[in-house]
């Protein structure tokens, strides 16, 4: 894996963020603490550690091949980091048991995260999960 080198709480997020649009998988588990609660409030999923936080958002990103996260704003206060983001894609691959059907989506949300050490120790992302699936035309999956 290669080393975040920002180890503020900025740095570590901005830097995953990156990782993410690159599609570097391997660099974007960096700054992710093996022990990392990561949560989906709108889902209510919850992943634990690196590896399976990044197989769910690889996941995504294969659904979503298109899929780019636009970073608007990033908010500190000390180890605390909150990051206001766009994220838009197209429904191009099957996702968990659903069909591709072309749609594309565009959503506003935000993540909190603890970063210590140049980690993230806990995480939560914030979003209206209906005006996605409406987007998607996937409001059978409420």
């Amino acid at each position: 894996m290669v080393p975040v080198t920002d180890l503020s709480a900025e740095g570590t997020v901005r830097a995953f963020f990156n990782a993410l649009n690159s599609r570097d998988f391997a660099r974007a588990a960096g700054p992710i603490a093996e022990d990392c609660e990561w949560m989906s409030v709108a889902t209510e999923r919850v992943f634990r550690g690196p590896s399976a936080i990044v197989e769910g958002l690889r996941e995504f990103a294969n659904a979503f091949p298109d899929w780019a996260c636009e970073l608007e704003r990033v908010h500190c206060l000390g180890d605390i980091v909150v990051a206001e983001w766009i994220t838009t894609g197209t429904f191009r691959r099957d996702f968990r048991g659903k069909p591709a059907n072309g749609r594309s989506f565009r959503r506003r949300g935000c993540a909190v995260a603890d970063v210590r050490g140049g980690k993230i120790v806990r995480y939560r992302d914030y979003y209206d999960r209906v005006t996605l699936l409406r987007q998607l035309d996937l409001l059978d999956l409420l």
